[in-house]
């Protein structure tokens, strides 16, 4: 059976409209679907993420597929890295970024660097195979749309696809469902 894992961004939650509503989307399509809560997510670290990740996840292979919010994409391609070896399914990244818009607090500042700092081990997961995805919009207000674009297609040879209007993809943003997360 297909699986889909489900990761939600910093500061977010399975009960966000969108990652609820990306949740229930997989299971009407016929995966087993997990729709994770992140540990610590208004404090995300590299390490607490992917080694949750690992406990849910618990193997990786062509039926497992991933859908991920901003950090979450992050912490999904980080995780996928480790697993060496593996094949993956459909990885889809809404929001996803190396450089973000500069945060408004010295917290937030903190919080982001590890991530923008310690590289992606893209070769990895270019071997895995699988089928990549990346879903922006053209007026996020934390994530540029280039460099951040050019990354994914560059690095993951990746689908991009580039929504109007949809700010970073939360509820303050009018954002309820992203049926470009299935196509």
């Amino acid at each position: 059976m297909k699986r889909l894992f489900v990761v939600h961004g910093w500061s977010g939650s399975s009960q966000e409209p969108m990652i609820h509503w990306l949740g229930e989307k997989g299971k009407e399509l016929g995966y087993e679907t997990t729709v994770l809560e992140m540990p610590n997510a208004s404090v995300p670290t590299i390490g607490a993420w992917t080694a949750y990740l690992d406990e849910l996840v618990m193997y990786v292979d062509e039926n497992t597929d991933f859908i991920g919010h901003s950090i979450g994409c992050q912490a999904i391609l980080r995780y996928l890295a480790s697993q060496k070896g593996s094949r993956v399914g459909k990885v889809v990244l809404i929001a996803p970024w190396t450089e973000l818009t500069p945060r408004e607090t010295v917290e937030e500042t903190d919080i982001a660097r590890p991530w923008i700092e310690n590289p992606i081990d893209f070769a990895s997961i270019r071997s895995m195979g699988g089928n990549f995805a990346a879903i922006f919009s053209d007026n996020d207000a934390d994530v540029p749309l280039e460099p951040n674009k050019s990354w994914v297609e560059k690095n993951l040879n990746a689908k991009t696809i580039v929504e109007t209007g949809k700010g970073h993809f939360t509820e303050e943003d009018g954002v309820r469902e992203l049926p470009s997360a299935f196509l």
